[in-house]
């Protein structure tokens, strides 16, 4: 589990801002680590039927062609 009680948020209260002078590209901080919170991938498999889905149209696709260009 990851403590995100040490990592500010920024909120609609507190913008970002560059400091003066600066690149507005700076307020992004571009070379801060991401903290992990929003990037949380879960992976979602496809079904076995539509695997088999795409190996029946692949199938059927070969053959069309093999049927098709020995006439």
């Amino acid at each position: 589990m990851v403590d995100h009680s040490s990592t500010p948020a920024a909120s609609a209260a507190e913008p970002v801002l560059a400091p003066p002078g600066a690149s507005a590209a700076e307020a992004s901080r571009p070379d801060t680590p991401l903290d992990g919170r929003y990037h949380i991938y879960e992976s979602n498999p496809a079904p076995w039927w539509i695997g088999a889905l795409w190996a029946a149209y692949l199938i059927f696709g070969v053959t069309y062609l093999i049927v098709n260009l020995l006439e």
